[in-house]
């Protein structure tokens, strides 16, 4: 059973996490059942603001899973390039 939900977001906020998530080849609708998924899935942790000692882990990889394996080949230097766009875009 699937239900729909609707949600209030600013229009800046929208815009930014539909920027983020197509990074991603994600939707914005697409990105919120994982987000979700991964809330409950996490939900001691979620619930306490920490992760129970017993099930630590660390962030790397927490969402692995979750992978679009297509993309694996675009992480590696992935931040490098980001920090030189971001770096080269502020200097037009």
């Amino acid at each position: 059973m699937k239900i729909t939900v609707t949600i209030e977001l600013d229009d800046d906020l929208k815009a930014e996490a539909e920027k983020l998530y197509s990074k991603i080849n994600l939707t914005l609708e697409e990105a919120i059942p994982i987000l979700i998924k991964y809330n409950v899935e996490q939900q001691d942790g979620v619930i306490k603001g920490r992760t129970p000692k017993a099930e630590k882990v660390s962030a790397f990889g927490a969402l692995s899973k979750y992978a679009n394996p297509a993309l694996i080949p675009f992480e590696d230097g992935a931040w490098e390039r980001a920090m030189v766009k971001k770096y080269v875009e502020n200097l037009d």
